[in-house]
């Protein structure tokens, strides 16, 4: 807990004071701060507040401190410790004490109230500092303390006045498991999912377990009916309303439990695993999201000025000998292997290829990766039934149509049927899949489409029009997927 302040008692000017270490007593204080009327803090006792002082900031033991009066006092964080059997009272006491605080005394820039203006007290009372110390401990803290007292609290995209109600949720998740919420980087990359309390096996009731799991990733819309428009403090009577019955039963303890110790247990540690991808994922889109944008559309303007230019030179198209059916199956030919050229080879004049975005996109990402990574990022099934079904690169995915089929509907219209691999979820499936080794999913459909394709007046066969393709859920299959530098017939 050596992130959180500490307090003690010291004789300054021949009297016994508290006393709350600011920094070393080599840092220098700024001018600026001190040079401010000295504000006032306050007591919350028995459901009144009374207006609070400290005397002065002195040097004790080799450190700036700000004393005071004696008073008994104890970090806030200690509820994760020493304090976690009560837990629950101290945070709903805090909540009533908030509750009763003008806003302008809050002072919540960042929607939250920083952890080292609380202090609890052992007659039961809440202690809350001025901003105007905090912005000393903010103003000489390391960039680790600062996170801990401070940003790791600060939950973004939720609605404003329910800001309080959320850091109130977050310290007993706090208090349950000995850090915040979203102090993880991957949980803040990916849109603030914390841990899920029911996953590590907490001794808390299901009641509590379920109310702060819930509320840590409560919708906006809920978060609306719950606040209104209501000041963030006052908004905490809902709060304290929903906690009103919850019972509390947790021990004390002298250590806390960090995140790492939870990867031993098998189901935080996958949900970890899985967090940390998606967090890569979202960072590596920040970051380099708009090179990959930048080749994509150049990649089309490219497609779409080569498409073009290869038309006109080569005409007639080299499909201008295919039957019809021959020519469906060349289209899905194009698409297994992401060539939008082969694919629109014998589109009429103005035929739009629904399947256009698609494939580019796919294309826009395979090119990418092999220019970025070397790697191939598309495996054709049809190779990789015929080889047996093997283990596939991590970070690679099959796409593209299998079984294909035509039929004739009528003089001009032919319907093909197919079984469509591809790595998204063209429907609501859920995404989750069960595989006792290292898998990627691949979302199996039954596909159909159908082709219009009539005589040109240049004596060869066009396809007039394409409808969407038309999908039925098949099944989802758990890929097994090996680290790069194994050997198989399709790394190679």
């Amino acid at each position: 807990m050596s992130s959180y302040k500490t307090t003690f008692t010291a004789i300054v000017e021949e009297k016994l004071m508290q006393c709350i270490p600011i920094c070393d007593q080599s840092v220098e204080l700024p001018s600026y701060l001190l040079q401010k009327e000295k504000a006032h803090g306050y007591l919350y006792v028995e459901g009144t507040l009374k207006p609070w002082y400290y005397k002065s900031i002195t040097l004790v033991e080799g450190k700036r401190c700000l004393y005071f009066e004696p008073l008994d006092i104890f970090p806030f964080s200690d509820i994760a410790t020493t304090r976690r059997d009560k837990a629950l009272y101290w945070v709903r006491e805090l909540a009533k004490a908030l509750k009763a605080l003008p806003l302008s005394f809050l002072d919540l820039t960042s929607n939250i109230l920083p952890l080292w203006r609380i202090w609890g007290v052992e007659d039961g009372s809440i202690l809350i500092l001025p901003q105007e110390v905090a912005d000393l401990f903010s103003s000489t803290a390391d960039e680790e303390t600062r996170f801990q007292n401070v940003a790791a609290w600060v939950h973004h995209g939720i609605h404003p006045p329910f800001s309080l109600c959320d850091q109130m949720n977050s310290l007993l998740y706090f208090a349950a498991t000995g850090f915040a919420p979203f102090a993880s980087k991957d949980s803040r990359e990916d849109s603030f999912r914390a841990l899920p309390l029911r996953l590590m096996k907490s001794t808390l009731n299901e009641a509590v377990v379920t109310y702060i799991d819930e509320n840590l990733c409560l919708s906006l819309t809920k978060q609306r009916d719950a606040t209104g428009n209501k000041e963030s403090q006052k908004a905490l009577s809902w709060f304290l309303d929903s906690t009103e019955k919850l019972i509390w039963e947790l021990a004390q303890t002298e250590e806390t439990k960090t995140l790492q110790t939870y990867k031993n247990i098998p189901e935080c540690n996958q949900f970890l695993e899985k967090q940390q991808r998606r967090a890569q994922i979202r960072v590596f889109w920040r970051k380099k999201g708009w090179l990959v944008l930048a080749i994509g559309a150049l990649v089309i303007a490219l497609s779409y000025f080569t498409a073009n230019r290869i038309k006109i030179a080569n005409t007639p198209p080299y499909t201008a000998h295919m039957t019809p059916s021959e020519i469906v199956i060349e289209y899905f030919e194009g698409m297994n292997s992401l060539d939008l050229q082969k694919m629109e080879a014998a589109l009429a004049k103005k035929t739009k290829n629904p399947s256009s975005m698609e494939v580019t996109n796919l294309f826009v990402t395979r090119q990418t990766r092999q220019a970025y990574e070397g790697i191939n990022t598309q495996v054709d099934p049809r190779q990789w039934i015929a080889e047996g079904r093997p283990p596939i690169m991590e970070g690679t995915f099959l796409y593209g149509v299998t079984d294909i089929s035509v039929s004739a509907i009528d003089d001009r219209t032919y319907r093909a049927q197919g079984i469509l691999y591809t790595p998204y979820p063209y429907t609501e499936e859920v995404v989750e899949i069960d595989s006792p080794v290292q898998a990627v999913a691949i979302f199996t459909y039954l596909l159909e489409q159908e082709f219009t394709i009539e005589m040109g007046v240049k004596g060869w066969y066009e396809i007039t029009n394409i409808t969407r393709s038309h999908v039925q859920p098949l099944e989802i299959i758990a890929v097994p997927t090996y680290p790069r530098g194994g050997q198989t017939i399709l790394s190679q």
